[in-house]
């Protein structure tokens, strides 16, 4: 349903008049109920991870740049590098001689120039360096992971985390830093919220991928196809459970007005609560043995009973 269907179907059903447009309407209640489909979308679709909204991501971990530059004692600006143009500020880290473990680049101020965040201890002229990307967006439409699904899917490790604030700031900061397995952290700042490995591929790696779930707060889809997280036009599809929407619009509509709304509102939670049990499926609970992988070798094909006849 469209969001001139909700509408038109919500006040049918409340006795109403129902609009000719609600985008583009101008008198207060369709503008009202506008509104309230919107607020409607966005509380449901925060309700529950609809698998309507999961999405998988995938990022390319491509080894660093290798370079040089001139540094100063004390001073975090690094010059003469013979190019900038594959750096990007809050996104690398830099590495070398008498740079900081946990240097970050701040901002590239020209094509031959970068400011750390961090000074350096030495004073080098064509110093090697390799400034390395450990920091990606999210994706646009990202509103939370779904938990346990960051994987290095190129060498079949699960990534540890998401780490702490206080976790992370050890493995940047503290004197024993890396383990065998990569940890990731959801960062901000830089531009958004953002996803964040330790320890930084390194120059002997080889490049890999990383993948994870999460969920989408983009719970409308436009005419032609493209996904956002609001109507904008009468002809936007609400693309979770519309019954749902129209119910909650309903009830909305009620609180607004200062009616009774409870019944309204208790009929649109049994349904969501419902509809929520049936969304994905979900394994059988038993409470005998059950089967268990009975194409394999498991206690499913182990009778029960005694062995007579043993030794």
């Amino acid at each position: 349903m469209n969001l001139l269907q909700i509408v038109s179907q919500a006040c049918n059903e409340m006795g109403i008049a129902a609009p000719s447009a609600v985008a583009s309407a101008t008198d207060l209640q369709t503008i009202q109920m506008y509104s309230l489909v919107n607020r409607e979308g966005n509380e449901l679709r925060q309700m529950h991870d609809w698998t309507e909204l999961q999405a998988q991501y995938v990022i390319t971990v491509s080894q660093g740049i290798d370079t040089t530059g001139d540094t100063v004692e004390g001073s975090a600006v690094i010059t003469n590098i013979p190019d900038t143009s594959g750096i990007t500020a809050q996104y690398y880290v830099v590495s070398g001689d008498y740079v900081n473990q946990a240097a970050r680049v701040v901002s590239v101020d020209s094509s031959t120039q970068v400011t750390l965040n961090i000074p350096v201890t030495a004073t080098q002229t064509g110093a090697a360096l390799t400034f390395t990307k450990d920091t990606w967006p999210e994706p646009s439409d990202f509103d939370h992971f779904i938990n346990e699904t960051w994987w290095d899917v190129t060498n079949h490790w699960m990534l540890l985390g998401p780490d702490s604030p206080q976790r992370d700031e050890q493995h940047r900061s503290g004197i024993v830093t890396t383990g065998p397995r990569r940890h990731f952290r959801q960062v901000g700042r830089a531009s958004g919220s953002n996803y964040r490995l330790w320890p930084p591929i390194s120059s002997i790696e080889n490049d890999f991928s990383i993948e994870f779930e999460y969920v989408s707060n983009a719970w409308v889809e436009t005419a032609g196809g493209a996904y956002q997280s609001s109507m904008t036009a009468d002809t936007d599809i609400c693309t979770l459970d519309p019954q749902a929407v129209v119910m909650g619009l309903k009830w909305r509509f009620f609180q607004v007005k200062q009616l009774d709304f409870a019944p309204m509102q208790a009929e649109y939670l049994d349904y969501v609560n419902r509809r929520i049990a049936q969304d994905g499926g979900a394994k059988t609970q038993r409470l005998d043995r059950g089967s268990v992988d009975s194409w394999l070798i498991s206690p499913a094909q182990v009778p029960d009973g005694n062995w007579p006849g043993g030794a």
